[in-house]
């Protein structure tokens, strides 16, 4: 006997678990993205490693034996050469990292598939996005510009102003950057109790769009109490991985906006069970280490 038509079977199920969990990631992510001013995620092939980089140099304004250039320049004269350089830090090949959850069938027939499979499913989700916050902040953490201030506002303030003269030197303060401020939660406690702003959640984080005189405030423990810390929106990337290379060597997953996860459920019949596998190599990142800006909050300095 034939099955019945539009049989909803075990991979259909399976198929609908697995876009749900992308669904949930991809909102919170594309949040976030926009928040922080990150236009798209950016694919890289096999092989693509991590730097960050330093650019130094300045046009030639000057006139000497072999030519001129620039506000010195002489009719007829060579054109002098504007010598920039670019210094890079390799950080190293984007790391895939996987995971992978097994549900007893014991354990869906005891708590139903709802809670056993799906809500564990959004804790994992949970402890994916933290791990991707957490390795950008270690990229932040390879800051080289430093500032002090007595209080948390006074501190801002002079990031911001460390941050936009390294800009403006460089010429790159064009009008399509913003500033990104991270904030140990304890360092405005004082301020969210007497004061009415708005907030919203942003992967686990407290997003304040207005604070203090700042715009693009994170409020967070993943960064010391004291120790504020603001980048360019412009300085910032979303690196994801190509999933057809691991796709023509077949190892298939559903992936997410941008291939920033794969995941796959399937049933586990030698285990009784559904497991829920996942694939990031999601790679939040801080290019230039000028544009980071680190602060300390010292009331006697």
């Amino acid at each position: 006997m034939p099955a019945p038509a539009n049989l909803i079977d075990s991979e259909a199920i399976n198929y609908g678990l697995t876009r749900e969990f992308i669904a949930n990631f991809n909102q919170d992510t594309d949040n976030l993205l926009r928040l922080l001013g990150i236009v798209s995620v950016e694919r890289v092939g096999a092989g693509y490693t991590l730097t960050q980089h330093k650019v130094t140099g300045s046009l030639n304004n000057t006139k000497d034996a072999n030519g001129s250039s620039g506000t010195a320049y002489v009719e007829g004269d060579l054109v002098s050469l504007s010598k920039y350089k670019m210094t890079e830090t390799t950080i190293g090949k984007i790391k895939l990292r996987p995971y992978r959850k097994v549900t007893s069938a014991q354990a869906i027939t005891e708590h139903g598939s709802v809670p056993a499979v799906v809500r564990i499913d959004q804790k994992m989700l949970a402890d994916i996005r933290a791990d991707i916050l957490s390795q950008f902040f270690t990229f932040l953490g390879t800051g080289t510009g430093t500032a002090t201030g007595k209080t948390l506002q006074a501190c801002l303030a002079y990031m911001d102003a460390k941050l936009e003269d390294t800009l403006e030197t460089n010429n790159d303060n064009g009008a399509s950057y913003s500033l990104v401020h991270f904030v140990n939660r304890t360092d405005v406690a004082d301020y969210l109790a007497t004061a009415q702003v708005t907030t919203q959640t942003a992967y686990g984080m407290t997003y304040i769009q207005d604070f203090l005189g700042v715009q693009n405030v994170f409020v967070t423990n993943k960064v010391a109490a004291k120790a504020p810390v603001v980048t360019a929106s412009q300085n910032l990337h979303m690196y994801a991985p190509d999933f057809s290379e691991l796709a023509q060597a077949g190892l298939s997953y559903t992936e997410s906006d941008g291939g920033l996860i794969g995941v796959n459920h399937s049933p586990a019949y030698d285990h009784v069970s559904v497991e829920t596998n996942v694939l990031t190599g999601a790679t939040l990142f801080a290019e230039v280490t000028d544009y980071i800006v680190k602060g300390t909050i010292a009331p006697g300095a």
